[in-house]
């Protein structure tokens, strides 16, 4: 399915404070969408606001012709997997426990797991080089493999639009660029509807089909990444929102930007 996800004009502010104002955004599907802004910008409201994690002053936010906010828990999260920056869950479940939460939304009330999803969490740990931690406690493991055992529910879940914030913290070098992979391919191969939240531009340059830019809880900018000349640009709105000079460098995998 092609369906967009589309947010109009969405306002959301914690007591007098504004964090969103008038968010108009479009996130197309099979789209590595990349959020940037500085820290307080309201990239993680903004994610949480689409996840209706949190109390929203008035907008829309559609999937398609699906309005997001009117849908009950259930059905949301049929379509929806959100990732936050820190994961808090009781440390005692098993990895495998873990990744059977994805097909909740699919349970019946006393429904239980059956053969055939616990043949497909093998078929995902398998997938992402896991296997080992299967039966391994939540809280025995380091924050990149947990990040890798949330992308192993998404996995199980079979969502439709798919929420990062700031997948790579608590990844290594290497690690965060296999991820990043592991994404991409994800995305176009269930062609997803996909919102990153990172803070690190270069990432955001290589990785990125589309960068939106929210600074002063507005989106003040999108750029394409696969129009001519879109490092130009993009370099133009970061010395803005950053106040300070920066340096476009061309390498063999893309520019690289340098403070």
């Amino acid at each position: 399915m092609n369906k967009s996800l589309r947010i109009r004009n969405l306002n959301v502010s914690y007591g007098e404070k504004i964090i969103l104002n008038g968010v108009d955004i479009e996130i197309n599907p099979g789209e590595f969408t990349v959020l940037l802004g500085l820290n307080g910008a309201g990239k993680t409201t903004l994610l949480k606001s689409i996840a209706s994690l949190n109390k929203i002053d008035y907008g829309e936010i559609k999937y398609g012709e699906t309005d997001l906010i009117s849908l009950s828990d259930k059905e949301r999260g049929k379509l929806i997997s959100y990732i936050p920056q820190h994961i808090h869950t009781n440390q005692n479940y098993s990895v495998e426990d873990i990744i059977l939460m994805g097909i909740t939304p699919y349970l019946g009330v006393f429904e239980m797991p059956n053969k055939d999803h616990y043949r497909f969490v093998d078929e995902i740990l398998n997938e992402l080089n896991i296997s080992h931690l299967k039966n391994k406690f939540i809280g025995e493991l380091s924050g990149g493999e947990r990040r890798l055992v949330y992308l192993g529910r998404i996995l199980i879940q079979k969502c439709s639009i798919l929420l990062l914030d700031e997948p790579n913290t608590f990844l290594d070098y290497v690690k965060q660029h296999d991820f990043f992979n592991f994404i991409k391919r994800l995305i176009i191969r269930k062609n997803l509807v996909t919102l990153v939240t990172l803070h690190d531009i270069n990432l955001a340059l290589r990785y990125g089909d589309r960068i939106v830019v929210l600074s002063d809880s507005k989106i003040v900018d999108s750029i394409d990444c696969r129009e001519k000349d879109y490092e130009k640009k993009f370099i133009r709105i970061m010395e803005d929102i950053y106040e300070r000079k920066l340096e476009i460098a061309y390498t063999e995998v893309g520019p690289f930007i340098i403070c």
